[in-house]
């Protein structure tokens, strides 16, 4: 999918393990030690350095455009430039999950996508579906080049147009029916929580078929793809429109200490987000547990742990309708401080974010 995700080399040897073939430019000769010179070093494969070759500045005649993806890298090792320019191809069929506002699990399973977890400092997760790894076994290096000059390795890298543009429409395809599905199981539904559980899962369909859409403009040669025939504003917007209409009682925990603190942040986090506590003939009732430790220190500063737990019950059945629950680490100058820090953070989570945390509910 088309958005500026980083690729590692592990994600690379991952999708295209086995798929680079062995440049045509490349020498293969080796010197092999007899028994008198056993200790002399094999001579490792180097990459031919003579003229430039049109394609490091041009497209490639072997490989045009019409009907090839490729991308042309250069590093200071030709392993670098290799990786950096299967990357460049891969990444157009896999999907960043860091830009989502929030967990997108429920809604890739329900897709039939594999979340996966590269090695990326900061942990990344990028979303494929299983058949791109089928499609990225025919990505491969087709040609490379160094420029003794300048000390810089070149490569290029080569999917075949039909594959990707295949598999792309068939993906876009898919993710629309699955779309309709939900849609119409959120009309079929009186309950509006399911519904918005559904719309939701709707909508999140229809982001991942947004990022391969600007995929697909890449891999068709029109630059049009396939234009879509849900709007994603309005699909959010009506997800979080039934929201709204829950009636929902607020309550800590009966017997702990610090229950009616945590039925007052609760109530807090409903009323900033538009939605409606009450004590009065609820649909639903939100428990929350709220556990708050000293657990050290760190540069001279007490840490605070928090740790809450959100269940949302149906009221009149006591029927689990969804869970949530977090840590929060915070430090502070003393032990109060940091324990009074936890609170406020805590209280503000739940103001910004619980309209989110009803909808993941909806879709669990």
């Amino acid at each position: 999918m088309a958005i500026n995700i980083a690729a590692t080399a592990l994600t690379i040897a991952l999708l295209c393990s086995g798929c680079v073939s062995t440049p045509t430019t490349e020498s293969t000769q080796t010197t092999r030690p007899s028994s008198q010179d056993s200790e002399q070093p094999v001579l490792q494969p180097t990459i031919a350095s003579g003229p430039q070759p049109a394609w490091v500045d041009s497209e490639s005649k072997k490989y045009p455009r019409v009907d090839y993806i490729t991308s042309r890298t250069q590093a200071e090792t030709k392993e670098k430039a290799s990786q950096q320019a299967l990357a460049n191809v891969s990444r157009h069929f896999l999907i960043d999950t860091s830009k989502y506002e929030m967990p997108i699990e429920q809604a890739i399973g329900g897709a039939g996508y594999e979340l996966n977890t590269t090695n990326l400092p900061d942990t990344a997760l990028t979303v494929a579906s299983p058949e791109v790894k089928r499609v990225l076994q025919k990505l491969e290096i087709v040609d490379q080049w160094f420029d003794s000059a300048n000390n810089r390795y070149h490569a290029l890298a080569a999917l075949p147009r039909n594959a990707g543009r295949g598999y792309l429409d068939k993906q876009i395809k898919a993710l629309d029916e699955k779309t309709r599905e939900y849609m119409q199981a959120a009309r079929s539904n009186p309950d509006p929580f399911v519904q918005a559980g559904k719309i939701a899962m709707a909508w999140r369909c229809q982001q991942l078929r947004g990022e391969m859409q600007k995929a697909m403009r890449i891999a068709d040669l029109t630059g049009r793809g396939i234009a879509p025939k849900y709007k994603l504003s309005l699909l959010r917007n009506d997800a979080i429109n039934l929201i709204t209409t829950l009636q929902i009682q607020p309550s800590g925990l009966a017997g702990e200490m610090n229950a009616a603190e945590v039925t007052n942040m609760i109530w807090g986090g409903l009323n900033t987000a538009g939605l409606h506590p009450t004590d009065v003939n609820p649909d639903y009732l939100m428990t929350g547990t709220m556990e708050a430790s000293i657990i050290g220190e760190r540069n001279g500063w007490a840490v605070g742990r928090g740790e809450l737990k959100l269940v949302l019950a149906d009221k009149v059945t006591g029927e689990v309708r969804g869970t949530k629950s977090w840590q929060i680490d915070v430090p502070g100058l003393d032990e109060n401080a940091a324990i009074r820090r936890v609170y406020e953070k805590t209280v503000y989570k739940l103001k910004k974010d619980m309209r989110d945390i009803l909808i993941e509910m909806a879709m669990q």
